[in-house]
């Protein structure tokens, strides 16, 4: 078997069709290779943009540069920042203020506001953004670019939470209120009521949790407050000014008292009027409630205006001169308004009204501490008896003049067991008014012309008197240089009520003062039941100094006789059934009386 020639036809036919796949494979490469770099080209296009139609909030950001974008928002929601955050306000109560009371239920909620750029609120473009742009080679991202995007992205919020405390503590300054207590005042301008009134605080931290929590979502946001309600309520302000003050002043309150029996019996009616009551009348607080009180000692004082003329003070027995005798006075009770129950009546009729707001007071009787049996007992004997020699003549006119006067006045005095006797209270008034002239007084040693001049006597007269009637010697005061008409020792001057002269009548029985004018003398005597017999003992003048001798040459001067100075001791022993029972012992000292010549014209008395 032969084989047929080969003219090389086949070989150059299978050279040519490998030749032109490896052009074909060539340029699917090249097209691959040109097809990928667009691709590329276009994802690193695209990496720093957002897709076509993308929104942040409502914003179109798509196909922008980041950095055109983050200009866009800044500008776009720059007003947003200065748009308000609305705070709804809600309060609660703390649990405090008066029992039942809701102090929550009497705050209305209230709206507060915040612009975000004053309170730390601010929008984060970076976190808004984060993965909005970047490198991609997801086809259907580049698609997404080359289409669009329905794509929104949610806007988020940054917060200083430092600012935004502050911003609400702003808030809080205009927004709380201190608790009112409600209150009711009466005054003499009538009643003064002051409302209840809750509290209320805003709670800073919690408020600003909730709208830092809400930011930036939203521009609404709920804050809490905490009421405090007042521990005196406004229903118990109410109640008190309706249930009490109204009805106690609706009209006056009348006070009427009898005193004794029968028609003729005299009555007294005290009507108070709604003025006055308003003066009597306060307010008082226990706890959560109010109350009136009353002031006792003023409505007393106010009843005793009109009532008080029923009322006398119980008369002690006692005893008066008729002429040179001694005669009784019998005792007589008294009356005088029942306090008891009477406060609690007109409390009931302040709640009344018609006859109901008028009390029936009572008066009760006072018995005399000394009734007249008491006097039964009683006898008038001389217990002493004691006279002085006055000086006369014209000279003497003035002083001799208020010898009468203070002899008159002293004249039936009577001083009860245990009372003290008082001369300069027994002289009256001491003044031109009451009858006393100028005459010479000693004033440090020295005769000088002073009112009541003379009654020095009567002190004298009276101290002597008591002395020998051997009642309780209280107090007394020599006069500073002797004069020769009174018992050296026992003698009293008196210049009330800086000096006086006063003894107690330490008997069982009434002493009664007799004092009279007789020619030359003022005598006085003491009446009344003795008790003890009275020794004197006199001692012997002592340490004896001379006087000196003085011109005096002004209109003023009164002429001074010379007396010498000496130390006398007085003695008096008082004795019951011839046994000692007490003795006085008295030491006096005088100074010189110099001799006073007086040589002006004028001069003398």
């Amino acid at each position: 078997m032969s084989d047929a020639p080969d003219d090389g036809t086949g070989l150059q036919e299978e050279s040519r069709t490998g030749g032109e796949w490896r052009a074909v494979v060539l340029r699917l490469l090249a097209a691959v290779v040109v097809l990928g770099g667009i691709y590329v080209g276009a994802a690193l296009y695209f990496q720093d943009r957002p897709p076509a139609g993308m929104t942040v909030d409502g914003i179109d950001i798509g196909s922008m540069t980041r950095d055109e974008a983050v200009e866009r928002l800044d500008r776009e929601l720059a007003d947003r920042l200065e748009e308000p955050v609305v705070v709804t306000v809600r309060a609660s109560g703390d649990g405090g203020g008066a029992a039942g009371v809701d102090g929550a239920d009497e705050v209305a909620d209230e709206t507060l506001e915040l612009v975000p750029e004053d309170a730390g609120l601010a929008f984060d473009l970076d976190a808004t953004l984060e993965g909005a742009t970047g490198l991609s080679f997801d086809p259907r991202v580049l698609w997404s670019h080359v289409s669009g995007s329905d794509r929104s992205l949610p806007l988020v919020g940054v917060v200083d939470r430092a600012e935004l405390r502050a911003a609400v503590e702003r808030l809080a300054q205009d927004y709380d209120t201190d608790v009112v207590e409600g209150q009711v005042t009466l005054t003499d301008e009538g009643v003064r009521v002051v409302e209840a009134e809750v509290g209320r605080t805003l709670d800073v931290g919690a408020t600003a949790e909730a709208v830092a929590g809400a930011w930036p979502d939203s521009r609404e946001a709920d804050g809490r407050a905490m009421v405090a309600a007042p521990t005196l309520s406004q229903d118990e302000v109410e109640r008190f000014t309706r249930e009490e003050v109204d009805p106690a002043l609706s009209g006056p309150v009348s006070v009427t008292a009898t005193r004794g029996s029968g028609d003729d019996a005299p009555t007294a009616t005290a009507e108070i009027a709604p003025r006055e009551l308003v003066e009597l009348l306060g307010t008082e607080r226990t706890g959560d409630a109010l109350a009136l009180t009353l002031d006792e000692d003023g409505l007393l004082a106010r009843i005793r205006q009109d009532i008080g003329q029923l009322e006398r003070g119980p008369r002690d027995a006692t005893v008066e001169l008729d002429g040179d005798d001694v005669v009784v006075v019998p005792a007589r009770a008294g009356t005088e308004l029942q306090e008891e129950g009477l406060f609690d009546a007109v409390r009931a009729a302040l709640s009344a009204d018609g006859d109901d707001r008028t009390v029936e007071a009572t008066l009760a009787a006072v018995e005399p501490a000394i009734p007249t049996e008491v006097s039964e007992d009683w006898t008038f004997e001389e217990m002493s008896e004691f006279s002085s020699v006055f000086p006369t003549g014209e000279a003497n006119a003035a002083r001799t003049h208020n010898l009468r006067v203070g002899a008159e006045n002293v004249n039936g005095t009577v001083v009860m067991p245990g009372q003290q006797f008082s001369l300069g209270v027994a002289l009256g008034d001491l003044s031109e008014a009451g009858g006393y002239r100028e005459a010479p007084v000693i004033v440090d040693g020295r005769l000088v012309m002073g009112l009541g001049g003379g009654l020095s006597q009567i002190s004298t007269v009276a101290f002597n008197a008591s002395w020998f009637a051997g009642v309780q010697l209280d107090a007394h005061t020599p006069h500073s240089y002797y004069i020769s008409r009174y018992p050296a020792g026992r003698e009293a001057t008196l210049a009330y009520p800086v000096i006086d002269n006063v003894w107690t009548n330490d008997t069982d029985n009434p002493v009664v003062v007799r004092s009279w004018i007789e020619g030359d003398q003022i005598r006085m005597v003491l009446l009344g039941e003795r008790q003890y017999e009275v020794e004197t003992v006199d001692g012997p003048r002592r340490d004896v100094r001379q006087p000196e001798r003085h011109e005096d040459d002004s209109p003023e001067c009164v002429p001074q006789g010379p007396a010498e100075g000496f130390t006398i001791t007085n003695v008096r022993i008082l004795r019951a059934g011839g046994q000692e029972v007490s003795r006085d012992e008295f030491t006096t000292t005088y100074a010189p009386a110099d001799e006073v010549v007086c040589t002006h014209p004028e001069a003398g008395f």
